[in-house]
């Protein structure tokens, strides 16, 4: 299948049978695009989520993507599905953690909270560990350490330094070169929508250089 800007004449045919209602269509979009799914979920971060459970959210994606993707509008299909796939798995995952959390939370020690409250959350949750999972290794354990992440308490760059057996400065510029990659619209969009802070001044404000960590 056509990924680039402008789809063939074919390819848009193809989508407007699947949407029209033609079953062996939209089995054979979904088939082209099922790497798509998998590629999505390895990069995610799926919590309780087992990969086939992922996966399966993933294709639910995929197929709300092919149904609702329209050709003329002059963007690629892969650059649209991504975000319905990747939403899918994160609403997922949400769930999960949601039904574990309850799973073990004692009734008697359980606050009321409002449910819209809960999954907003843990949606927040889920986007911050899948963008920081999308960092390159070193950069990842050093954010997830730094901060906490890792569900045992942040530490200084000094603790991480001795850990990794080098300078903090040389932490900080890992944990530098981190900060900036999350900051950027490929990275924060998501997040930034969850939480009401995806305006121009918000952008603005996160390129303002940062307090340097300790």
């Amino acid at each position: 299948m056509c990924n680039c800007t402008t789809i063939s004449d074919r390819d848009a045919n193809l989508f407007r049978r699947a949407q029209a209602g033609d079953a062996e269509v939209l089995e054979q979009l979904m088939g082209a695009h099922e790497g798509l799914v998998h590629h999505i979920v390895r990069q995610q971060w799926r919590g309780r989520l087992s990969y086939e459970e992922a996966v399966h959210a993933g294709r639910i994606g995929l197929w709300r993507a092919i149904v609702g993707f329209d050709p003329e509008r002059g963007r690629a299909f892969s650059t649209y599905a991504s975000v319905a796939i990747a939403r899918h798995v994160w609403r997922a995952v949400v769930l999960a953690e949601r039904e574990e959390w309850r799973a073990h939370a004692p009734a008697s020690a359980k606050p009321y909270r409002d449910p819209r409250v809960e999954v907003l959350a843990w949606e927040v949750h889920a986007t911050l560990h899948a963008m920081v999972a999308r960092l390159p290794s070193k950069q990842r354990w050093v954010v997830c350490t730094y901060y906490g992440l890792d569900g045992w308490g942040g530490c200084t760059l000094a603790q991480l330094g001795g850990r990794l057996g080098c300078s903090r400065q040389a932490v900080h510029y890992h944990l530098h070169k981190a900060l900036v990659s999350l900051r950027h619209p490929v990275f924060s969009a998501m997040l930034r929508a969850l939480l009401g802070h995806n305006r121009r001044a918000d952008y603005l404000q996160a390129l303002r250089p940062e307090r340097r960590p300790r």
